[in-house]
């Protein structure tokens, strides 16, 4: 085991605020690390060896052999996930399990990210946890399986053997997959797994069989309708006279879905249907209902609005197509102030996306988009000389249907909308 581990702060002059934080990171009571992704070195920053290991905690952060010995195998996947993380300059964060010098085990977490003053470079804690989750089990007894996930910082889902439906999440798999603890439990293996090929489910239960766990590489799929690829754990567990799957997902680098793949909302159309309906219409609203009918039926958007634009005179005028805009009158007018128009020009927005607007604060949602049941919706801005004068939105009564990193909707069709809105106008 190497026991030449050193703190490089002392070796250079520093200025005030860097003393400061060579003192804050010195008081850390964790173990405080640099790994320098292409020289493959670490570099430990503070001298805080924790009690319950002594030096084999850096040294498992070093030495893979350590790591082996001192991790339990149901963690060990989890460790090695988040280390390649950490290699590949990702910002992670993992808990696990060792054995301390005492025989028992601890709990401990690594929480890492690119240094942001090296790009060849990761930084990092290694934290002993153990009294935290001591603190918890002695708080609330025994933990079920439902309390456990919790203490997991990766996604996890109970997944009930009999009927493969989901019962609990963890937040980080909430988070992921995007749904409410409440909707999740409608949710089975089947559909979380549909976009896999035919025979992986087969593979899972075949391993699950035979081997009591299966570890693979699956597809994930969220609310928005995107498949998250990810390295997964499956394991069979018994527990209170509950037979139950647990499934821990951990995001692989090549995760498409994280990366502006389009989701639902972000539909490309064949303009070759919809040219004709464009040019027998002969008002906005019309035009606004061709290209809303175009739209495929499984389309999550259930309104398109037109807003013209005309600062100078603090003034937007709104017409809208689809059942929700259906009481609302062609060229209603709006304050530009507080519009979505504002908020485009305010901040130089190529578009502006909302994923709920019950968390909005602009004046327009709650005027307009709210109270029709609007939840997210995606507008693209068009501008005449560089000033904005229309904006283009796309509704849903969903939340989170449109990707802002994705291609606008319905691209494809601009060049003839603008084309037959001039028409339509004059």
């Amino acid at each position: 085991m190497a026991k030449n581990f050193r703190v490089d702060m002392s070796s250079t002059v520093l200025s005030g605020k860097e003393h400061c934080l060579a003192a804050y990171i010195e008081a850390l009571p964790a173990v405080v690390w640099r790994i320098d992704i292409v020289g493959n070195e670490i570099t430990f920053l503070n001298n805080y060896t924790i009690p319950s290991l002594g030096e084999y905690a850096r040294a498992v952060l070093q030495n893979p052999v350590q790591a082996e010995e001192r991790i339990p195998k149901e963690d060990r996947q989890r460790f090695h996930h988040c280390y390649n993380q950490v290699r590949n300059r990702h910002a992670t964060a993992c808990t696990f399990r060792m054995r301390l010098e005492n025989g028992s085990m601890g709990w401990f977490k690594i929480i890492a990210m690119p240094d942001p003053e090296n790009p060849s470079c990761s930084v990092g804690l290694l934290l002993d946890i153990t009294a935290h989750v001591n603190t918890i089990l002695s708080t609330e007894g025994r933990p079920g399986l439902s309390e456990k996930i919790d203490l997991v910082p990766d996604p996890v889902l109970l997944v009930r053997f009999s009927d493969r439906r989901v019962f609990r999440a963890n937040q980080a798999a909430l988070q992921l997959l995007g749904y409410s603890s409440q909707q999740i439990t409608s949710l089975d293996l089947d559909m979380l797994l549909q976009n896999n090929p035919k025979n992986r489910l087969f593979e899972i239960y075949e391993g699950l069989i035979f081997s009591d766990a299966w570890c693979g590489e699956i597809k994930v799929s969220d609310a928005m309708g995107r498949h998250h690829q990810c390295s997964a754990h499956i394991e069979g567990i018994a527990r209170d006279d509950e037979n139950v799957l647990w499934v821990t997902l951990s995001h692989l680098n090549s995760c498409q879905a994280c990366k502006g793949i389009p989701v639902r909302g972000n539909e490309s159309v064949s303009v070759r249907e919809v040219r004709a309906a464009m040019k027998k219409c002969r008002t906005v609203k019309q035009l606004l209902e061709a290209m809303l009918a175009a739209l495929p039926p499984e389309s999550p958007t259930d309104a398109i609005m037109l807003s013209r634009i005309f600062i100078a005179q603090n003034q937007v005028l709104v017409t809208g197509a689809g059942e929700p805009f259906e009481s609302v009158p062609e060229n209603r007018s709006h304050l530009y102030e507080g519009s979505i128009a504002e908020n485009i020009v305010r901040f130089n927005l190529s578009n502006h996306v909302v994923m709920e607007t019950s968390k909005s604060i602009k004046a327009i949602d709650w005027a307009l988009f709210i109270p029709r049941g609007i939840h997210s919706y995606y507008a693209q801005p068009f501008f005449d000389d560089g000033v904005l004068t229309k904006v283009l939105i796309f509704c849903s009564r969903g939340a989170g249907n449109y990707d802002p990193d994705a291609p606008a909707p319905m691209q494809e069709l601009y060049p003839d909308f603008l084309d037959h809105l001039e028409r339509c106008l004059s």
